[in-house]
């Protein structure tokens, strides 16, 4: 991840936090709490990264069920409301500082399980990333991940036209008004998700489009993000779930 997406986290964290007001829980869609899905299953007694914790919410989920929980993020504004959230539920979870692409401090086969949700459209080299991940798993271990669905923010949110070209990957810039930094993300295709999972040693198991089109089971959101007429007709989530070869 890039110096960019640091300072930005760094300048945005506590305003993200306080205006998400996320509960504790797996938030796997970017649309509140969903661990109806149980993407994770049964955590209890293991090892558990969670790669780009934020405000530490899934964190302190999987600590409460029993997993031995280490958060990592590369904000320490991000990892400060993290630690702070886990004392106020007395949760036992590790919060550290690094980058995903670059999981040096941890020794080979250290965890069972790696996951995050909505984090990879802001990492520029995700192959780096599922290496590390890939290393730091033990054999068999599980990699469950969740990001945009990068056909989703192809479409006009008012036409639901086609706006921007699919194969347009790689860094994106949005201006801000509010800020003086503009956010930078990366888009990723599908193949490109699934090719660098597979070069990085991983089985991909299974890939998931959750939603449903109907415009009335979805909310806008707290900043009017989510469009419900649009997502009824695209998938807004890509998720998938991989093994360790």
């Amino acid at each position: 991840m890039t110096e960019e997406v640091k300072a930005w986290w760094e300048l945005t964290a506590r305003w993200f936090q306080d205006d998400i007001d996320l509960d504790v829980g797996v938030n796997w869609t970017g649309m509140g709490v969903d661990d109806d899905l149980r993407l994770l299953l049964d955590v209890a007694g293991e090892d558990v990264l969670e790669l780009g914790c934020g405000g530490g919410q899934c964190s302190v989920a999987l600590a409460e069920r029993g997993a031995t929980v280490t958060g990592l993020d590369l904000s320490e504004e991000q990892l400060s409301f993290a630690r702070e959230l886990a004392d106020e539920h007395d949760a036992d979870a590790d919060f550290v500082q690094g980058d995903v692409t670059d999981l040096g401090m941890f020794p080979d086969s250290t965890f069972d399980v790696a996951f995050n949700a909505y984090v990879f459209q802001w990492v520029d080299d995700l192959a780096a990333c599922f290496r590390e991940t890939h290393r730091v798993l033990r054999e068999g271990g599980r990699f469950v991940f969740s990001m945009p669905h990068p056909v989703y923010g192809l479409a006009d949110p008012e036409s639901h036209e086609v706006a921007e070209s699919y194969f347009d990957t790689g860094r994106q810039v949005t201006p801000q008004e509010d800020t003086e930094l503009d956010m930078v993300t990366y888009r990723h295709s599908v193949a490109d998700v699934h090719n660098a999972l597979v070069g990085a040693g991983f089985r991909v198991e299974r890939m998931l489009e959750p939603g449903s089109d109907d415009p009335d089971d979805y909310e806008e959101g707290p900043w009017g993000e989510h469009r419900p007429e649009l997502l009824a007709k695209l998938p807004s989530t890509l998720i998938f779930e991989a093994r360790a070869a």
